[in-house]
């Protein structure tokens, strides 16, 4: 009879103790309001960057690497002429690997191919259709991807946040209004992270294959669209 009324003594107080936090936490959602706020800004773009692709297949490996790497010398020195070398111009290692070709229905080795790859910023957009048309007189490969983007997007991302925080205590303030209560201190402020590539830069998704042969004459034109920086703003604020 001891044991039986120490286990019904013991459910009875793990029930009173699950039911006083149950309470704790429902009286502390009713003091306090949640409310998120978005900001955008939508600006022109004031860079480009070009990946520029260099490869060449020979029957002899250093005979493929030679020319990759004079061909990636020759457009090294005519970016430098459109940008800093230091701080626009990033090269990759040359790589260098067998080369197959599927024909009848099986591999066939056809020789070895030795490949570099070179990222550029360009600040100056007017300059956009002259410089590749000069790209287009060497011996590259191709422009892998053309990517506009903004030098301060740092900072326009920033004010993004603070357009996004106002626009959340506005929220939060006729909320306030329409429930008949006021708003306290604030208790939790964040924003969702949103800082990628996708969320500030537009992407033309342009390719451009020249299969190693100098092309010459005018550069190709593109109008690049507007770019819209966007962050959220989580609040959490106190009701008085």
């Amino acid at each position: 009879m001891k044991k039986q009324f120490i286990y019904i003594f013991l459910i009875g107080l793990s029930g009173t103790i699950f039911l006083s936090s149950c309470g704790k936490i429902s009286n502390d959602n009713q003091n306090r309001i949640r409310v998120s706020g978005e900001g955008k800004i939508r600006i022109m773009p004031d860079q480009v960057t070009l990946t520029i692709n260099t490869a060449f297949t020979k029957p002899r490996m250093v005979v493929a690497v030679r020319e990759t790497q004079a061909t990636v010398d020759t457009v090294i020195a005519l970016l430098q002429k459109y940008g800093n070398e230091k701080e626009d111009i990033k090269t990759s290692s040359v790589s260098a690997n067998k080369d197959y070709q599927y024909v009848a229905n099986t591999n066939k080795f056809v020789g070895y191919q030795a490949q570099q790859t070179i990222d550029f910023v360009l600040h100056d957009l007017s300059k956009f259709t002259e410089l590749t048309g000069k790209l287009l007189e060497t011996k590259i490969s191709g422009i892998g991807s053309i990517s506009f983007g903004h030098s301060k997007a740092d900072s326009i991302l920033r004010e993004a946040d603070l357009i996004a925080y106002d626009d959340a205590l506005k929220s939060a303030k006729k909320l306030a209004s329409r429930a008949d209560i006021k708003i306290g201190k604030l208790l939790y402020l964040s924003n969702d992270g949103s800082a990628s590539n996708e969320s500030n830069q537009y992407r033309t998704g342009m390719a451009l294959e020249t299969f190693n042969k100098g092309y010459g004459g005018d550069g190709f034109k593109i109008t690049p669209e507007v770019l819209e920086f966007k962050r959220t703003i989580f609040t959490e604020f106190e009701i008085k």
